[in-house]
């Protein structure tokens, strides 16, 4: 009984310890999916502005400028060239040509502004421009000026062109009137495509509308005016989308008997063209009507609609939208959400960079790098305090099973060979150990890059760096990281012996290979320091990034260095060995003087590669390339060798590019990628 008991309280100690491990391991990382998909969300705004030239009675003819009309909404990104879905009522003030209304509105502003005494009251102003808009309107012209513009996570902002569009959902199938006696307008499917020039956009991936169900969970991604304008909120802000969540609340058809999906997620004007995610990260629907009070002042939520996605992508395939093309940026950012959720901070921060070569200043990307950056400083080597715990806890219950259990069978066993092995085994059980355990091997300390540092030196200000120099080169140098403690290599651990354990430490020095600095961490570590790294570069690597300096204790009253000259670049000592080249047809992302475009490598070898594009390069062009070998992004710098303008026989358009100088890690792979090529008996 007393057997049984004890397996049971170490069967729950066990389940509570793998309870504490698998804790231990949770993140506070916002949503995979909503991550991976923001950055395909953006805004897009139509104005209307323009010129009315009008004669008010007994008036000499006046020009007036009324107040434009703007309105927004949202899209998102489906090809990564920029085509953008969104709802035909959002682009409704720019593409409709029925501009009788917008001229109406106009002439009336017009005419209050010009031809009305100043001090009426709204009721009175309304009533004289009602009797004088007959006799000054028929000889009224208005110039109207119309803009529809994108917007990207990014703050970049995009003139856009309408490739396709579909008229907004009416009350009743087929005509519907304009309120003031308009030109009539054919309901319809509530989709519009718009086109903007650039290139490698992040994508969202389209779903199946027919597989949605009642009750499934989904969430509306956009831009909803009510947090835009928000008063108490940074309008610099605004290009951060908002997530409301909810579930497929019904599944209905619109006036039209077109379907369409009912949901209970809350959404407000600027909403309409957003998508609704899936938990895949999969479009299912858009946003394209909401249910509003009598009055149509207040949005009634809980209670709005989708266009399906299906419907949508039958809009974009008859417009010739490319679904199907894959964006870089996307492929390499989803790679980066996924490591990050996981916890590869150095695998996420490597795709990170390439994510925001490839797009920059995505606000998603550049959280997470901050945040990458932090972890990959202040990260533990080992594991966490309860982790260790619960499994000690759980080694203790069967360790401790296992003994009663021996003991049990020893005493009720007959004499044999094996009795007095466990007689043994048990006495060695209970005499105390005299040898220490065997020592667990540090790991080396985390080297972080100037560039890293910096940047979370901007993060975190409790930081602690630590000048490690030895002593006679200390004393040579009149400057030191601001703020940074001083202790020569030997006596590091009595000097941070004030800090907490968890402190993150950051060493540097100024040894060959920052010898001084990891001997250093080395100690630190093996004392129980959990978050030491070692500055690359060391002390020059401080100096050549521009981090601020100090004088040291000695050099008082001398001037600080008044220019800091960036590290020397040693010259490769041969040029790259392998003469080979190889045929290829890799994708990749080129930056030069405009915007980023998408490109093919043809050839590649060690010192170059011909770039199949019908972009306009020039000879001597500077160009940055993110070659894309087997999924994995290798940066490089190149110049424009010559060109070819016109594409000759099975020759494409384009342009022979020169490398710049190898990295080690950069020569590297592409060494690698052209001996596997070679190998497989591709052409040289």
């Amino acid at each position: 009984m007393k057997l049984r008991l004890f397996w049971a309280i170490g069967g729950c100690l066990a389940v509570l310890a793998a309870w504490a491990a698998a804790s231990a391991g949770q993140g506070g990382a916002p949503p995979e999916v909503l991550l991976k998909v923001k950055p395909a969300v953006v805004i897009i705004v139509t104005e209307v502005s323009g010129e009315v030239r009008l004669t008010c009675p007994n008036r000499p003819p006046q020009r007036v400028r009324p107040s434009s009309s703007q309105s927004h909404g949202t899209g998102y990104v489906v090809s990564p060239d920029g085509y953008i879905l969104t709802n035909g009522h959002v682009v409704e003030p720019y593409f409709e040509k029925n501009d009788r209304e917008v001229r109406e509105t106009f002439i009336e502003q017009a005419i209050a502004e010009t031809c009305l005494e100043p001090g009426l009251s709204d009721e009175r102003k309304k009533a004289a421009v009602r009797q004088l808009y007959p006799r000054v309107a028929p000889t009224a012209a208005v110039d109207l000026k119309k803009t529809l513009a994108v917007v990207l996570p990014n703050r970049e902002k995009y003139v856009g062109e309408v490739k396709a569009y579909s008229p907004a959902l009416s009350e009743r199938p087929g005509k519907r009137v304009s309120s003031k006696g308009g030109e009539v307008t054919e309901s319809g499917k509530d989709v519009a495509v718009v086109k903007i020039d650039a290139r490698n956009l992040p994508t969202i991936p389209l779903g199946d509308s027919d597989r949605v169900q009642v009750g499934q969970a989904i969430r509306i991604v956009g831009f909803p005016g009510v947090v835009m304008y928000h008063d108490l909120l940074d309008k610099r802000s605004a290009v951060e989308a908002t997530v409301t969540s909810g579930s497929v609340s019904s599944l209905k058809r619109d006036a039209r008997g077109a379907p369409v999906i009912q949901t209970d997620a809350a959404a407000s004007w600027g909403n309409s063209g957003g998508p609704a995610i899936n938990d895949q990260g999969e479009v299912v629907g858009m946003l394209t009507f909401i249910s509003l009070t009598s009055d149509e002042t207040q949005a009634i939520q809980g209670f709005n609609f989708l266009v399906p996605v299906n419907i949508a992508r039958e809009f974009a395939v008859a417009a010739s939208v490319p679904l199907d093309k894959k964006s870089p940026f996307t492929a390499v950012w989803y790679e980066a959400v996924e490591r990050y959720t996981r916890g590869d901070w150095a695998g996420a921060q490597s795709r990170l960079d390439a994510a925001n070569r490839l797009f920059p200043n995505f606000p998603d990307v550049q959280r997470l790098q901050a945040d990458v950056q932090i972890r990959l400083l202040q990260s533990s080597p080992w594991p966490s305090p309860l982790m260790l715990s619960g499994v000690a806890v759980a080694a203790l219950a069967v360790a401790g099973g296992t003994w009663l259990m021996l003991r049990r069978r020893g005493r009720h066993a007959a004499p044999g060979p094996m009795a007095p092995a466990i007689a043994i085994a048990t006495r060695a059980a209970e005499e105390p150990a005299t040898s220490s355990p065997p020592a667990i091997a540090v790991p080396a300390p985390l080297r972080v890059p100037a560039a890293d540092m910096a940047r979370a030196l901007a993060q975190r200000a409790d930081l602690v760096v630590v000048d490690v120099r030895t002593p006679s080169s200390y004393a040579s140098s009149i400057v030191q990281a601001s703020g940074a403690l001083r202790a020569n290599p030997e006596e590091i651990v009595q000097v941070c012996a004030a800090l907490a354990h968890s402190q993150g430490i950051v060493l540097y020095c100024d040894s060959p290979g920052e010898e001084t600095s990891a001997r250093a961490a080395q100690l630190l570590m093996e004392r129980g320091y959990t978050r030491v790294a070692v500055l690359a570069g060391g002390f020059r690597a401080w100096e050549a990034a521009a981090l601020p300096l100090e004088r040291t204790p000695h050099g008082k009253g001398q001037p600080l260095p008044t220019s800091q000259v960036a590290l020397p670049i040693p010259e490769p000592e041969s040029a790259p060995t392998l003469k080979a080249e190889v045929a290829v047809d890799l994708p990749v992302g080129v930056k030069g003087t405009g915007p980023y475009f998408n490109a093919r490598a043809k050839t590649l070898r060690m010192t170059g590669l011909f770039l199949a594009t019908q972009e306009p390069l020039e000879v001597g062009q500077k160009l940055r390339l993110t070659i894309f070998l087997k999924g994995e992004p290798l940066e490089l710098m190149g110049s424009v060798t010559s060109v070819r303008p016109d594409g000759a026989g099975d020759h494409p358009r384009g342009a022979e590019v020169a490398f710049d100088r190898l990295s080690d890690e950069a020569a590297i792979m592409l060494e690698g990628f052209i001996l596997a090529h070679l190998g497989g008996g591709s052409s040289a």
